[in-house]
C-alpha cells in the first residue's frame, strides 16, 4: 500500500501518540475509503477504537483486516485500550477467521491459547497451546501456557523440551533466549531447584537489560519532578476543579504488589467492574508537563469518565488496576476530585523479586537488574509518601498484602466501605468471580487467599545481594 494511504496512517500514527484518537480514527476511515482491501488501515483503527473503549466497532475493523490478509500479526496479538474481556474475545474471533482457513498457523494456535487462558479456560488454554507446539516446538513463546498454568507434574514433557531447546539456545534470536530463560526459571522454581532458577533469571534479566533502552537517571528524576510538580498547595484546590463522578477507583502500586488480587475482590462486588489495566489516564496525560492549564485537566476527568462509563454504564464504581498510576496520583485528584485511590504495599523485596522474576510484555525497564531494581524502588517509596502527605485519607487509602492476606475479611470490608458502598459476601468468595485477567497473577486471583507468596524472595536471598544494598533501610 502506497501513496495517499500510507500517508493517512502515518498522520493516523501520529495522532494517536498525542493522544488524539478521534481524529486518528477520521483519518483511517479516510484511509479505508481510498484503499478498502488494505488490510493495514482495518488493523490500526481496530488498535484505536479499542483504546476509544468502542470494542463492537474494534471487533468489526479486525475482522475486516483478518478478510483482507489472513495472516495479518496485528489481528493475533493483544491490544490495548479495551477491558481485558473485550481483547481476549477479538483476539479468538480473529483467530477463528485465520485458524479455519489456515488450520496449520502456529502463531494463530498461541494467540488463541494466551486469549483462553486469560479468560480463564485454562483446560482450552493448554489444548490451543500443545495444537501450536506440535506445529512447531522450537519457538519457547508456544510453552509459555503449559509452563504457567496446571500442575507443575503434568509439565514434565514441556520442560523436559524446554530443556533441549536450551542446548542450542545460541542459535535462537535473542529475544526468543530470553523467553526460554524465563520459562526455564518459572519450571525450575516450581520444582524447588532455587539455584538453578536464579541461573537462569540472572542469563534471562542480563538478556533482556542488553535488549532494551532504561535511562535509570532520567527515569528517578522523573519521579522527583512529579513531586516537586504537586505540591501541598495545588492539591488543596482540587476540588473547586476537575469531574464530579465518584465513579472511579484507582488500584496502584508496584508490579508484583497484589494489586490484582485487591481488583479481584473489588470485581466480586456486583456494584463493581473490574476494568483490569486501562491505558486510558496515561493516554489522556501524554507527556509529563506540570503546568497543564485547569481547563485541559477537566478535559481530562471528563473524557476519562466518558471511556470507563462506555465500558461499563451499569456499574456504580469502575476499577481501574493499570499499576503505575502511582505516577498520576496528583493529577488523579486534580481531574477526578471525587475518585478513590487504594495503593497496595508488599514487602519490598518480595516484590521486587518477583519482578526480577517476569518477562514483563511492556516498558518496565527497571525491572532487569537489581541495583536499578531496588533504586527503582526507593524513588516510588518517595513518590507515595509525598502523596500521603499532601492526599485527603478519605481519597486514598493503603492496603498491605501480607495484612490482606491474614484478615481477608476486615481488609476486603474497609476496601468497600471506602468505596462508598455496601457489603456483600461475594467479596470473600472473589476466586468464582468469572473475568478475565490478564496479568501475571491471573492464577493467583482464581484460587482462596493463600499465603505461599509471603517471603518468597527469603528462599533467593543468597543472590540477592544488590538488590539489598540498593534498596538499603526499605528492606
Amino acid at each position: 500500500m502506497t501513496g495517499p494511504s500510507q500517508d493517512r496512517i502515518a498522520l493516523a500514527q501520529t495522532l494517536c501518540a498525542q493522544g488524539r484518537f478521534d481524529e486518528a480514527a477520521t483519518i483511517l476511515d479516510q484511509a479505508i475509503a481510498t484503499a478498502p482491501n488494505a488490510s493495514a488501515p482495518h488493523a490500526m483503527l481496530g488498535d484505536v477504537l479499542l483504546r476509544m473503549g468502542r470494542p463492537r466497532r474494534a471487533m468489526a475493523a479486525f475482522a475486516a483486516a483478518v478478510q483482507h490478509d489472513t495472516f495479518l500479526p496485528s489481528v493475533c496479538r493483544p491490544v490495548d485500550g479495551a477491558t481485558e474481556e473485550a481483547r481476549s474475545e477479538t483476539i479468538l474471533e480473529n483467530c477463528r477467521h485465520i485458524l479455519a482457513r489456515y488450520p496449520r498457523y502456529a502463531a494463530g494456535h498461541q494467540a488463541r491459547a494466551l486469549a483462553l487462558l486469560t479468560l480463564g479456560r485454562e483446560t482450552e488454554a493448554r489444548r490451543a497451546a500443545e495444537q501450536a507446539l506440535v506445529l512447531n516446538p522450537t519457538v519457547p513463546a508456544y510453552y509459555h501456557v503449559l509452563i504457567h498454568s496446571g500442575d507443575p507434574h503434568r509439565n514434565a514433557s514441556a520442560i523436559a523440551s524446554l530443556q533441549q531447546l536450551a542446548t542450542v539456545a545460541d542459535e535462537l534470536p535473542p529475544e526468543d533466549r530470553v523467553i526460554l530463560h524465563f520459562l526455564l526459571a518459572k519450571a525450575f522454581i516450581d520444582q524447588g531447584r532455587n539455584a538453578d532458577a536464579f541461573a537462569q533469571l540472572e542469563q534471562g534479566n542480563a538478556l533482556k537489560r542488553r535488549l532494551i533502552s532504561y535511562d535509570e537517571r532520567h527515569q528517578l528524576a522523573r519521579l522527583t519532578a512529579i513531586a516537586d510538580a504537586f505540591p501541598a498547595a495545588r492539591i488543596a484546590a482540587a476540588p473547586a476543579a476537575g469531574s464530579a463522578s465518584d465513579k472511579p477507583v484507582f488500584v496502584i502500586g508496584m508490579p508484583r504488589s497484589g494489586t490484582s488480587l485487591v481488583e479481584q475482590i473489588l470485581a466480586s462486588h456486583p456494584a463493581v467492574f473490574g476494568a483490569g489495566e486501562l491505558t486510558f489516564l496515561p493516554d489522556l496525560a501524554g507527556p509529563d508537563d506540570p503546568d497543564r492549564s485547569a481547563d485541559f485537566i477537566a478535559r481530562i476527568g471528563a473524557t476519562y469518565v466518558e471511556r470507563i462509563t462506555a465500558l461499563a454504564p451499569a456499574a456504580e464504581r469502575v476499577v481501574d488496576k493499570m499499576p503505575y498510576n502511582f505516577l498520576h496520583a496528583g493529577l488523579i485528584r486534580l481531574a477526578l476530585p471525587h475518585a478513590r485511590i487504594i495503593h497496595v504495599r508488599r514487602h519490598p523485596l518480595d516484590t521486587c523479586f518477583s519482578c526480577f522474576s517476569l518477562n514483563f510484555s511492556g516498558d518496565v525497564g527497571f525491572a532487569y537488574d537489581l541495583g536499578e531494581l531496588g533504586r527503582y524502588y526507593r524513588a516510588y517509596d518517595a513518590l507515595m509518601a509525598h502523596w500521603r502527605s499532601v492526599l485527603p485519607p478519605d481519597f486514598l487509602i493503603e492496603v498491605q498484602y501480607e495484612t490482606l492476606v491474614a484478615d481477608l475479611e476486615r481488609e476486603a470490608r474497609r476496601m468497600i466501605a471506602f468505596c462508598g458502598l455496601d457489603w456483600d459476601p461475594r467479596c470473600l468468595a472473589f476466586h468464582t468471580t468469572r473475568r478475565a485477567v490478564a496479568t501475571a497473577s491471573l492464577h493467583q486471583v482464581r484460587q482462596p487467599v493463600y499465603k505461599n507468596a509471603i517471603g518468597r524472595a527469603d528462599a533467593f536471598a543468597p543472590y540477592l545481594a544488590p538488590l539489598r544494598q540498593a534498596l538499603g533501610d526499605l528492606q
